[in-house]
């Protein structure tokens, strides 16, 4: 079966900065350039997390616990359940932790984990000893894109749950005859974090897919094998009665998923249109004048990608520049005129040259200032679809 991945996935100027981290086309490896990116985002899960492996990779022990703890803390408050669990499952792997801490993470999850969706219920109503029983026994997998974790008529003993990137469903060939028949085209059901699939039920015999999973992008899962949740369920019977809330009824259609599906949006920030001004502050100084886009947008700074280009001339030593910005909102309140300091400056290799990023930090805001910026960052996913539409098709009447 050929994988056909229909579902646009977003362009370059549409990754905010945290997630060119991630994925990896952002490699970071110096602490400092890590710590200067967390001065700007001062409370986002992903970079701590991302800055916790780093500094594991280094052997920097100690701080890379402080980071994991610190990203669970964000990732709980965020309703990333699974996310804040999985911190810390790598900080508990460094540190063992004492029966205070992990009754105090039980209460953090229980009390403050958000309980809006099934899976989140499933993370945050647990007993201290049934989530202990699952997360002991966890295991991380991290797989490439392209790679076919489940295939169809495959023993399938294994639930996984998907904790950050993105894969595919492709349809059963059930789904596939039946469509063919009722003259319809019917496409692979993109997974992202928080989905779940492998078919475990019923726990106590073996049973095979019916459908294929493949890696789009590079992915983190964690995996717990049915024997485990056999065992787990006899003793806590509840862990099986919340995984049967996920799970599909046997009378669903041949075409449905077997799990529930989270509705998302896809993770970046708004890509804003920002015009730079440097000014000249210091002898031996050029005045910049800079349009680029912001990336990745907050309160408290941005990330700016000011586009490829041959040289780097013109943009060589911006860190430390002070800087005066004129923000292009999309609606009605039409623009922001801000200042800030360039902390920050990157170059990232590209097919055509090399694509200049610079974070800036903000100057203190007044409180118009800030409010215009909470409501444009924090708006709808449809209105935040909406000015995404608007922006793809201004760039191409360009």
């Amino acid at each position: 079966m050929t994988l056909k991945i229909p579902l646009a996935l977003p362009t370059d100027h549409q990754f905010s900065i945290m997630q060119r981290i991630l994925d990896g086309t952002l490699p970071i490896e110096s602490p400092e350039e890590f710590e200067e990116i967390l001065n700007i985002y001062t409370d986002d899960p992903f970079l701590y997390r991302s800055y916790g492996d780093l500094l594991q990779r280094l052997g920097r022990h100690d701080e890379a616990v402080s980071m994991y703890e610190e990203a669970a803390v964000f990732f709980i408050a965020r309703g990333l359940n699974l996310q804040g669990i999985v911190s810390k499952i790598l900080e508990w792997s460094i540190q063992k932790p004492t029966h205070e801490e992990g009754r105090a993470f039980h209460a953090l999850l229980h009390e403050t984990g958000s309980s809006e969706t099934p899976l989140q219920r499933f993370w945050a109503g647990m007993s201290y000893a049934e989530l202990v029983a699952v997360m002991r026994r966890m295991v991380r997998v991290k797989e490439r894109s392209g790679k076919a974790m489940i295939r169809v008529d495959q023993p399938n003993n294994d639930i996984f749950f998907v904790v950050s990137g993105f894969l595919a469903e492709m349809p059963s060939p059930e789904c596939e005859i039946e469509a063919r028949m009722a003259g319809i085209d019917i496409e692979p059901k993109l997974l992202g974090p928080n989905d779940i699939f492998g078919n475990i039920f019923p726990l106590d015999r073996d049973s095979t897919s019916d459908t294929e999973i493949r890696s789009v992008t590079d992915v983190e899962l964690v995996k717990v094998t049915r024997a485990v949740l056999r065992n787990a369920a006899q003793k806590y019977p509840n862990i099986e009665k919340r995984l049967r809330a996920l799970y599909k009824p046997e009378s669903r259609g041949v075409c449905d998923r077997a799990w529930q599906t989270v509705r998302r949006a896809m993770r970046y920030g708004l890509p804003t249109k920002v015009e730079l001004h440097c000014p000249t502050m210091a002898a031996g100084q050029n005045e910049i004048e800079e349009t680029g886009i912001a990336l990745d947008l907050s309160v408290g700074g941005i990330c700016v990608d000011l586009g490829e280009r041959t040289t780097d001339n013109a943009t060589a030593g911006l860190k430390g520049r002070l800087v005066n910005m004129k923000l292009d909102l999309l609606n009605k309140e039409a623009v922001l005129n801000l200042t800030g300091t360039i902390v920050w400056q990157r170059h990232q290799p590209t097919s055509q040259g090399t694509s200049v990023l610079i974070g800036i930090r903000f100057d203190t805001l007044n409180p118009l200032d800030q409010e215009l910026l909470i409501e444009y960052c924090s708006g709808s996913v449809g209105e935040q679809n909406l000015l995404l539409s608007l922006w793809d098709t201004m760039v191409k009447n360009e």
